[in-house]
């Protein structure tokens, strides 16, 4: 009985010491790490200039794509081989 006493004492003592780590390891990012744009996590803090640019390039691509699509669309292109298609026609 008194082994498992200082037992669970140690246990308790260890864990405790250890809690404010955990805490420290669990807290939010400061302002300057956190990723600017919520789609791609990777992509942390970047000057504006350079985010603008990804935004450009990724609209030109959505542009793009959708121009693709509704090109499969008037071709009647089989929804089985559309998305063969818009990529085919968006790497062009």
């Amino acid at each position: 009985m008194f082994r498992s006493a200082i037992l669970s004492a140690a246990i308790i003592i260890v864990a405790a010491s250890a809690m404010p780590a955990l805490v420290r390891a669990q807290t939010a990012p400061t302002a300057t790490e956190k990723p600017m744009t919520g789609m791609k996590p990777d992509r942390t803090v970047a000057d504006k200039a350079q985010l603008q640019a990804m935004r450009e390039k990724e609209a030109a691509l959505k542009k793009k794509r959708a121009e693709c699509s509704k090109q499969a669309k008037a071709e009647k292109v089989p929804v089985t081989k559309r998305q063969r298609f818009i990529h085919e026609c968006v790497s062009r």
